[in-house]
């Protein structure tokens, strides 16, 4: 056997200083055969890796943020009133839970932080994590059914598209979701240090439970959504061609106050549907088909976090009614801020002033009183 410092010289003396010819060196000097070269797909999937390291908590930042703004947007506001606006505000709420149990599961992964040492945060990080997917995914699909019955049937949709309904639906879902997650709670657990694997015994289990929520959360949604957008997509390009035939005709009736008030919220919900199905696809595509590749599943599960956090943006850009509250959000906030900064600034600046009061009663004796003022 070669000891170390014969070793060490007879590398310096080839001009070997990488790992790998070392290790072609001593496969030769065995009489073994050269390991096989590194893929060219490593060096890909290492700049992904990089790339994916640093960007996640990045979008976790900024994701989780504007979901605040979008809940208290459609929820606070008088943007409230309507059905669609509960969907939404659900959605920023169950988004943020992803993107925060997305982000655990990454500092656990890629900076080996051991989140899951805790005892029960594996069971329960899994556990709001598979639920809130299929909570946003479903909250988007009754979203587009809501649109889809405002534009078909707008005579039915005061009775079926109310306030109180989504209220309905969303809790209904809610309840749903967390009867059919259960198993995560007892098929789980930490079985290394920052791993949260199927338990020993229970993997068949949890297999046979997986591919059932393959069926429910990337399969009937998705498809879902899709027929329905392009039965929505049909109707608004016969309409705009009907309003057409009527502004060029003197006759002839144009559509009903509630129908162009669906045609204008269209741009929104068809925005949140389309860029929802779009960037979850690579990621549902590398589950149903057991897709192993390293690329195509990290980033179909990156673009999936992308999908959670850029939906307020998408309601800036396709809503006008969206772009006014901000901004009446963002002028209060700065009339606060202003007046709570003069408040201080003037109170700090005044002098103080004592002011003596002498208060004489007929069954009690003179007492003096002082009371501080400011003017």
């Amino acid at each position: 056997m070669m000891d170390r410092p014969n070793f060490t010289s007879l590398c310096q003396s080839r001009g070997l200083n990488a790992t790998a010819d070392i290790l072609i060196l001593c496969r030769s000097e065995d009489g073994l055969p050269p390991p096989p070269p590194v893929p060219g797909g490593y060096k890909l999937f290492m700049a992904v890796n990089d790339f994916i390291k640093l960007a996640v908590p990045i979008i976790f930042s900024v994701g989780f943020t504007l979901n605040c703004v979008a809940f208290y947007v459609f929820s606070r506001t008088k943007l409230k009133e309507t059905s669609s606006s509960r969907y939404i505000a659900a959605i920023a709420v169950v988004d943020n839970v992803v993107l925060l149990t997305h982000f655990l599961t990454h500092l656990s992964i890629y900076f080996e932080v051991p989140v899951f040492e805790i005892y029960g945060l594996c069971q329960i990080n899994n556990f709001f994590n598979c639920t809130c997917i299929f909570l946003s995914i479903w909250y988007v699909t009754s979203l587009v059914i809501d649109k889809f019955i405002g534009l078909y049937w707008p005579v039915k949709r005061s009775e079926y598209c109310t306030e109180f309904r989504a209220k309905c639906v969303a809790v209904s879902f809610a309840i749903f979701s967390i009867v059919f997650y259960h198993y995560l709670v007892w098929t789980i657990g930490p079985t290394e240090r920052y791993l949260c694997l199927p338990m020993e015994g229970l993997a068949e289990t949890y297999d046979k439970l997986n591919n059932l929520d393959y069926v429910v959360v990337a399969i009937i949604p998705y498809f879902t959504i899709v027929i329905l957008l392009c039965l929505m997509i049909y109707k608004v390009c016969t309409l705009k061609s009907f309003v057409r035939q009527v502004n060029g005709s003197i006759r002839g009736r144009t559509p009903s106050v509630s129908r162009d008030q669906e045609l204008k919220t269209m741009p929104l919900v068809m925005a949140v549907a389309m860029t929802t199905v779009s960037l979850g696809l690579l990621h549902n595509i590398c589950r149903i088909f057991r897709v192993v590749h390293p690329v195509a599943s990290t980033g179909g599960v990156f673009l999936s976090q992308v999908s959670y956090a850029c939906k307020m943006l998408l309601y800036l850009i396709t809503s006008e009614r969206c772009r006014d509250q901000l901004l009446d959000l963002g002028r209060q906030l700065v009339r606060h801020v202003t007046t709570l900064f003069s408040c201080r600034r003037h109170s700090d600046t005044e002098p103080t002033r004592f002011i003596s009061v002498n208060q004489q009663t007929d069954r009690s004796p003179e007492f003096h009183q002082i009371i501080e003022g400011v003017v």
